[in-house]
């Protein structure tokens, strides 16, 4: 019974083009990444790039610093202000910026206001460093002062506030500093990943309805275990489908970067990709999580599916229903009054597929005297979700 399920999923000319069509973009993926590293060679004037530019890299960012220590942010915000440039310029960006490297970018990024979606790197011209850049002190009150901003669609409450702060201050300093390349790589991962969701939909959506469709359903229903382990068979053989096949899709992804880079960067903090970030994270446990998430994603979209296949009796309409929960959701606007729909908004897959946002996001659900922050609250509604619809599918089925 259960190779018959797994014979009827990888014979299905669709499903099998599609998971194909699935590596191959991970391939196309990791390819491009590598291929379209780059890295400015000041002694020549050229850009360097593949495997060579993220190697120089790696060299340079270990030439700058191990931590990002006090006195060391306020010596490079220092000699910054020497030049006496507007930030913006172009000829910043040739004589401070491009030198320097990313780490300008993450000095800069925390001396910018939550709000803005862009770096304000003029903000280091602003800085009074009579008594030191105090760069940790700026990141606290940059967080303190956002939590206690008036919002249109509510305030946090005094414990969200409370738990937010104590995360940020139990955050290990200072942060240890290294490349970040192939860190970015493995967590872009989650992009091409998405898109096996999708496959992972199309596969699934006809799992219970081709049943109904070839009219096989009447005769299975009147054998010994059609309705009983039949079901179950189809249910377990679906979710190990997409968990099988996402993860090796991934794997494959990351295994092809780390025989080509290695995996320097993996113990890096979370921190340098967004120093407000309040979770003691390395780089590795990150995209770990990350991908964790994805498949908590698939499996509960599987059970969704599944459940709309038994009781639908159309895979069609079902691979429909599976593609609007996926795509539709990225266009629902964030509103300017209601913190409850906001709060639904923030669980759709669209927006938990990127733990990077959702990690620097101050997202957090009150509940009596107790604070669920966003990525458990993430963990929590998708595997509730995934048991209620999972109980439900033998009764829709068996309705139908």
């Amino acid at each position: 019974m259960i190779r018959f399920e797994w014979k009827k999923l990888f014979e299905r000319r669709l499903n099998a083009i599609a998971m194909v069509l699935g590596y191959v973009l991970i391939g196309i993926c990791v390819s491009v990444w590598i291929s379209g590293a780059s890295f400015y060679d000041e002694a020549t004037q050229t850009y360097i790039g593949g495997i060579d530019a993220v190697r120089r890299n790696q060299q340079h960012v270990e030439s700058q610093t191990e931590i990002l220590s006090e006195e060391y942010i306020t010596q490079l915000v220092t000699e910054i202000q020497r030049y006496g440039l507007d930030l913006e310029s172009d000829e910043a960006y040739e004589k401070i910026i491009r030198p320097m490297g990313d780490i300008f970018m993450v000095v800069a990024k925390n001396y910018t206001d939550m709000r803005e979606k862009h770096i304000d790197r003029d903000a280091l011209n602003e800085i009074d460093l009579t008594e030191g850049a105090h760069f940790y002190e700026q990141r606290m009150q940059k967080i303190t002062d956002f939590l206690n901003m008036d919002f249109s669609f509510g305030n946090y409450k005094e414990m969200e506030k409370e738990y937010w702060i104590q995360k940020a201050e139990e955050t290990a300093i200072p942060f240890r500093w290294g490349n970040r390349d192939i860190m970015d790589m493995l967590w872009d991962l989650a992009a091409p990943g998405f898109y096996l969701v999708f496959v992972i939909a199309i596969c699934v959506s006809s799992v219970f309805s081709s049943e109904h469709e070839s009219g096989a359903v009447y005769l299975l229903l009147t054998t010994k275990y059609g309705k009983n382990r039949l079901i179950w068979t189809k249910i377990g053989v679906s979710v190990l489908f997409a968990v099988g096949y996402l993860a090796v899709g991934i794997l494959l992804g990351a295994g092809a970067i780390g025989v080509f880079l290695g995996f320097d960067g993996a113990g890096l903090p979370v921190q340098l990709w967004d120093s407000v970030i309040p979770y003691n994270l390395t780089a590795a446990q990150a995209c770990v999580a990350n991908f964790a998430v994805l498949i908590l994603i698939s499996v509960t979209l599987v059970l969704i599916l599944l459940c709309c296949s038994a009781g639908l009796r159309s895979s069609l309409a079902t691979l429909v229903i599976g593609f609007t929960i996926l795509i539709a959701p990225g266009f629902f606007p964030m509103s300017k009054e209601s913190g409850l729909w906001n709060h639904i908004n923030y669980l759709f897959p669209i927006r938990v597929i990127d733990l990077k946002t959702m990690l620097g996001s101050y997202v957090s659900y009150p509940v009596g005297t107790h604070v669920i922050s966003y990525v458990q609250m993430t963990v929590i509604v998708y595997i509730a979700i995934s048991i209620v619809v999972m109980l439900s599918i033998k009764k829709v089925f068996l309705r139908a």
